[in-house]
């Protein structure tokens, strides 16, 4: 006679699976810590080796300073080290390895050696940058992540100006670090008027800052006439060497959501017409203007609303 079991009710499947979910979790939980517990442990006795003198087989020379280590912990954290220690360099067989970099400091290579075997970085608003390129250049990476998030909390949350965000953002294209970069450009956009309205805008930021800002959907404005009026005055206040990029800062305005009046007043003029480039976005804003459904590709790049600005439909011509 086969006899079949009961039925358990859903409820009562829920509730099991619950705790057998809840106790899976709490093993892997229990393990992460017990590999975290072990890997802090065995960096520490490799710091206390390095401290003691214990199982050294590198030397580092940078200028008159030599910094011990092991070969292992520089390999495992620098593909730079790693590829000096097994694609057959000269390096590979020598205990003194002179770093003759110029741009490599004694002061810098101490900061991130200690970072390597502690986990920690020490750095500060003077040093951190001079840390950042030569950790770049050694490729460490865990140092370079460590001073990209030093930067993001004490410079692009704390105290980001113009001048800081010229700098983040000169650092950030040089070590092609892509989230310094948009974490600046993310604060500055949503800082974009006052940025405008202060005299460092005409003079520090240049044309592929601005134009990173421009391209932006978030950009912050009170609206599009705000920036094009901006993007001019910028241009005009170093016209001669501007004028070369003028037309590609232009052309990332919105321009069907300028004033067509503000648009015409500033480009049709002799010498913006002579730009051939120019010219055509003055053409093509005023055939917009006229006739909206006219142009769908200018409608769909030039009229979008950015996110943060109200929508201000732009002035037509037969308005008074």
């Amino acid at each position: 006679m086969l006899i079949k079991s009961p039925k358990i009710p859903d409820h009562d499947h829920v509730t099991f699976s619950g705790r057998y979910h809840d106790h899976a979790n709490h093993k892997r939980e229990v393990k992460h810590h017990k590999m975290v517990s072990h890997a802090a442990n065995l960096l520490s006795k490799c710091a206390q080796f390095r401290d003691e003198g214990q199982f050294i087989d590198a030397r580092l020379k940078v200028r008159e300073d030599i910094f011990p280590a092991h070969r292992i912990v520089l390999a495992a954290n620098s593909d730079y080290f790693h590829a000096m220690f097994t694609d057959g360099m000269k390096e590979s067989n020598q205990e003194l390895i002179e770093l003759k970099d110029e741009s490599i400091s004694p002061d810098a290579l101490k900061i991130i050696m200690d970072s390597i075997y502690s986990g920690d970085l020490r750095v500060n608003e003077e040093n951190v940058f001079e840390v950042l390129a030569v950790a770049d250049h050694l490729q460490v990476t865990s140092v370079v992540q460590q001073c990209c998030d030093f930067l993001k909390r004490e410079f692009i949350q704390l105290r980001l100006d113009l001048n800081n965000y010229c700098l983040l953002s000169t650092v950030a294209n040089r070590h092609g670090l892509r989230d310094l970069q948009e974490a600046a450009e993310e604060k500055m956009a949503s800082m974009f008027k006052d940025i405008c309205e202060s005299k460092e805008f005409l003079t520090h930021i240049d044309a592929d800052q601005l134009l990173s800002l421009l391209s932006r959907d978030d950009l912050s404005a009170p609206s599009e006439t705000f920036v094009f009026n901006s993007v001019m005055q910028w241009i005009k206040h170093k016209k001669e060497e501007r004028m070369a990029v003028a037309a590609k800062v232009i052309g990332a305005v919105r321009l069907g959501l300028v004033d067509i009046r503000v648009v015409i007043e500033e480009l049709n003029t002799e010498e913006m017409k002579r730009v051939p480039e120019i010219f055509m976005h003055l053409h093509e804003a005023s055939l917009y203007n006229n006739m909206p459904s006219h142009n769908s590709k200018f409608a769909l790049e030039k009229s979008k609303p950015r996110a943060t600005s109200p929508v201000i439909k732009q002035s037509s011509l037969s308005k008074k």
